[in-house]
């Protein structure tokens, strides 16, 4: 199967992050692996992937509803992408630790419960997670990605979404933006059912067993 790419932008649209009427999603980024490799570490079959527009992928749902969630993968350049549009497969220990094996991976969750967080795994092991915004949750040192969305928040106005700033700043650091006409546009979508496995890692539980990797971009 070939693998999906997507053109690269500078700024983001993030009106698919914003909207109220979604209450819940994820999204993670793994570096050096491809979109139907994304897709086989969740524990989907990217051989029976489509390719296929948001809104074509919506039948796609009811057979994940009660226990499951929709994929869809896509790649800018040197980093691959998987959006969930009500799911937290890409939140849980299980999905992170496999999807950073040999590599890293970024995972941002907006949760329905309120709880929102951003994880960085290297190699299978999480190196920082926190809960954009939230001082109480901030991760032992070093927490280059905490610094990182903490100063781009302190450069916003009161109002600004902490997903917002976490977006912006994943953004800065791969070089390419997430945003709504990507999201809305054809993507390779697969079905998982997946198990109750809760999101990870539980708070704060950290790991820094490895070292920070390179320096994040500036704004």
């Amino acid at each position: 199967m070939q693998e999906t790419y997507v053109s690269e932008t500078t700024a983001g649209q993030w009106e698919w992050a914003e909207d109220q009427r979604l209450i819940m999603w994820c999204v993670t980024f793994t570096r050096a692996i491809t979109a139907p490799d994304v897709l086989a570490r969740y524990g989907a079959d990217p051989q029976a992937a489509r390719l296929l527009e948001r809104d074509e992928a919506h039948p796609l749902y009811d057979a994940t509803a009660q226990e499951g969630s929709v994929l869809r993968a896509g790649s800018f350049g040197e980093w691959s992408f998987c959006w969930e549009e009500h799911g937290i497969a890409g939140a849980m220990f299980g999905t992170c630790a496999a999807l950073s094996e040999g590599t890293e991976t970024l995972s941002l969750l907006r949760c329905a419960k309120g709880r929102n967080s951003f994880a960085h795994w290297r190699d299978g092991q999480c190196v920082e997670h926190f809960e954009p915004g939230m001082t109480f949750t901030k991760p032992q040192s070093p927490h280059p990605w905490w610094d990182a969305i903490e100063d781009h928040l302190a450069a916003q106005p009161p109002q600004r979404s902490s997903l917002i700033s976490a977006l912006e700043v994943v953004a800065a650091h791969i070089g390419a933006a997430l945003d709504s006409r990507i999201v809305n546009g054809p993507l390779l979508t697969a079905a998982l059912l997946t198990s109750r496995e809760s999101p990870s890692p539980n708070w704060p539980r950290t790991t820094n067993r490895r070292p920070p990797g390179r320096r994040l971009a500036s704004f």
